[in-house]
């Protein structure tokens, strides 16, 4: 389901348009594997635990294709942010979008 562009009601506010973008981002069972594997490498151990193309096709069961298309919709998104060195990218969780995230969530079922 794509996000409309044009926002058509003054309801709609540009936080609930990213939140949107976030969640649809989310809404496929090996993308959020893929954010928690990178969120465990990048945080669990220290920095130094960098995570490249390679590394996501030895891990997930999928083809590189596969690994590519969903990482480009959650880089798209914000969720990953990408290093380029020599012929690598290395990707990282942009842990605080996600926290922005999950905080956002929580204030909607606070709400009563």
């Amino acid at each position: 389901m794509r996000i409309r562009t044009e926002i058509t009601s003054s309801y709609i506010n540009e936080t609930d348009r990213k939140m949107a973008e976030l969640a649809n981002a989310m809404a496929h069972p090996l993308r959020v594997a893929l954010v928690r594997y990178l969120g465990e490498k990048n945080y669990g151990q220290g920095v130094d635990n960098v995570t490249c193309n390679k590394d996501l096709v030895e891990m997930f069961d999928y083809s590189q294709s596969t690994i590519s298309q969903h990482v480009k919709i959650l880089k798209d998104s914000g969720l990953f942010n990408t290093e380029y060195k020599n012929k690598f990218t290395y990707y990282y969780l942009n842990r605080n979008l996600l926290i922005e995230f999950l905080e956002f969530i929580q204030n909607l079922c606070d709400k009563k």
